[in-house]
């Protein structure tokens, strides 16, 4: 039986449990010391049990060290997993060349490349996976082993402590994956792989011959990263600091380009598939593709997982502490006789329902897509396109859970997908009660700022205010959009005759003619005919000016006092009105906070 600890580095935490105890045994001692320098040596209390009241210790201690035991996870046993595999032998060449730099891809290429092979090995576990590296010429990373989990450690590091030649060549990638294959006559009768990953830069005009690796069964497959657009190479020093972008001879800026072409007619010509990376999903068809080579995908014992087994520490000290406290360290006191009448031990009946309840519950199954929305969550920051995927499987699966609503709306919002974005707000809003409600409608109204529709994200964050009075952020955002719409209020004259007169604020603005603006169904008051600074129009109603246009004259217009006194109503924030416009805050959800 294998025993490991989840989180063995809050061990520590043993020495507090220990000086609990320590610090209630000197409180006895020292209770003890008091009541004999007061009644003299040898005198105890009557109605205390000195039996009882080491229990009580005894009890409170255990329940310590337990709490501490469960808190650093405790893992008794272990869970075979079963997943599909083949016998195909796969080497993985990624490229590690100066291209692979840029950053047409957040966060850049090999990042990107990284991410997607620490995928392939997950999804290829069971199977013989090697790692290579290669730029102008080859290096072997590690060469084939079948614990797939090496690959996520060698990523980590790669390129660093190898010597390989600059440039970039494909001929390179494929020589030094082929030498990790044995040259027998069974090992040629075996289906085989290299994967590529790279964005297909190479200064030669011809492909590598392929041949040779047919004849040994070895099939090519390819995956690129990158766009056909293309980005500038950055050019770092030898300490990881940027120092300019890359140019050429002629002094102009070199733009690196995915090769779709080159790496499409690769895999072609070496009998396997081209795959653009662009998620999850292309790794996955990726191993399905590798799977298809050996023909039969069989079932297999992928590996064993540790099985978590904190509720039953947890449990015992629930138990210990409920013990603790149905003991009483006095002795019971005479009862008087009364013919006929018994009391009924109701408190201690009550304490051991309430125990089996709470050792029920801690006990009882862990919920089943706690595990897959944190991985969700942790795929969130590589490739927020994946998972959207995965929560969407979650919400068909709990349609009615708001945290998950909002977390995929988050992932719209990062991908640009606003409108869809408030779909799923919305119905995160439906769902939701307390603080998710109000964390909901937060983002709700960040989106609705983006796409420009500022009034019903003021109302939105107003509704986000209400619900959590506490909430500092939705507070400032409000006083920005009222700041920004009384900065864009034109100047009119006063009916009176006085100069200098403003618009009242929105809610309350007048129509050409005196009549007072319509106001909407929330109260927030549109203006139904507002004109820029310094337009004229006629006496009807005019179509409203959109945001655009009106932080458009706001920028034109703005003159040095007005642009001071704005700076001056923001200095005393911790962060300003760019924050806001441009987008360089935080969205709020299970997903971690991420930028909108």
């Amino acid at each position: 039986m294998k025993v490991a600890l989840a989180h063995p580095e809050l061990a520590p935490l043993l020495i507090a449990a220990v000086l609990i105890v320590a610090l209630c045994v000197i409180a006895l001692v020292r209770r003890r010391r008091a009541l004999a320098s007061f009644a003299g040596p040898g005198s105890g209390l009557a109605s205390a049990s000195p039996a009882r009241q080491i229990t009580k210790l005894i009890l409170v201690g255990g329940a310590c060290v337990l709490v501490v035991l469960a808190l650093i996870g405790p893992q008794i046993g272990e869970v075979p997993r079963r997943g599909a595999t083949s016998t195909v032998d796969t080497v993985i060449a990624l490229d590690v060349s100066q291209s692979m730099a840029a950053r047409d891809v957040a966060p850049d290429r090999l990042h990107v490349a990284q991410g997607a092979i620490e995928i392939i090995g997950q999804q290829l576990a069971g199977s013989r996976v090697g790692l290579t590296l290669f730029a102008g010429s080859s290096a072997v990373r590690y060469p084939l082993t079948a614990d797939t989990k090496i690959l996520g450690p060698a990523l980590d590091t790669s390129g660093h402590g190898f010597r390989i030649s600059p440039g970039s060549s494909l001929r390179a990638a494929l020589q030094g994956a082929a030498l990790q294959f044995p040259i027998t006559d069974t090992s040629n009768q075996r289906a085989k792989a290299i994967v590529i990953v790279s964005d297909g830069e190479d200064p030669a005009p011809d492909l590598p011959p392929l041949g040779t690796y047919l004849a040994r069964n070895i099939h090519v497959f390819t995956v690129g990263i990158g766009t056909p657009e293309g980005a500038p190479v950055p050019v770092y020093d030898a300490k990881g600091q940027f120092q300019q972008m890359l140019v050429d001879s002629n002094g102009t800026q070199v733009t690196s380009r995915l090769a779709d072409a080159r790496l499409a007619q690769l895999a072609a010509d070496g009998g396997g598939r081209y795959f653009r990376y662009d998620g999850e999903a292309s790794a996955r068809s990726l191993t399905d593709a590798l799977r298809a080579l050996d023909g039969v995908a069989t079932e297999i014992e992928g590996g064993v997982s540790p099985e978590d087994r904190y509720q039953i520490f947890l449990g015992i000290a629930v138990i210990l502490l409920i013990a603790d406290w149905l003991i009483n360290e006095r002795r019971p006191m005479p009862r008087p006789r009364v013919p006929r009448v018994r009391a009924a031990p109701r408190r201690r009946v009550l304490g051991a329902v309430s125990a089996v309840l709470l050792l029920v519950v801690a006990c009882g199954p862990a919920d089943p897509i706690a595990d897959e929305l944190d991985a969700a969550n942790q795929l969130f920051l590589r490739d927020p396109t994946g998972a959207v995927t995965r929560y969407r499987d979650l919400q068909a699966r709990r349609p009615t859970a708001p945290e998950i609503s909002i977390d995929l709306g988050n992932a719209l919002a990062a991908l640009g997908e606003h409108d869809k974005a408030l779909v799923e707000y919305s119905r995160a809003i439906d769902n939701a009660k307390g603080n998710t409600r109000s964390i909901a409608f937060y983002d709700r109204a960040t989106s609705l700022f983006r796409l420009g529709r500022i009034l019903d994200a003021r109302a939105a964050y107003v509704e986000a205010l209400r619900l959590d009075s506490n909430d500092r952020d939705a507070k400032f955002n409000i006083e920005v959009i009222d700041r920004i719409l009384g900065l864009l209020a034109p100047q009119v004259p006063d009916p009176t005759g006085e100069p200098g007169q403003r618009t009242p604020p929105p809610g309350g603005s007048q129509q050409p003619g005196g009549t007072p603006g319509a106001t909407t169904p929330t109260g927030t008051g549109i203006p139904t005919a507002t004109l820029p600074p310094g337009s004229t129009g006629p006496t009807g109603a005019a179509p409203p000016v959109s945001v655009q246009t009106a932080l458009t004259d706001f920028r034109r217009d703005l003159t040095v006092e007005e642009a001071l006194r704005l700076l001056d109503a923001l200095r005393g924030e911790q962060r300003g009105l760019p924050a806001l416009l441009e987008g360089t805050g935080v969205r709020r959800g299970g997903n971690v906070d991420v930028p909108y």
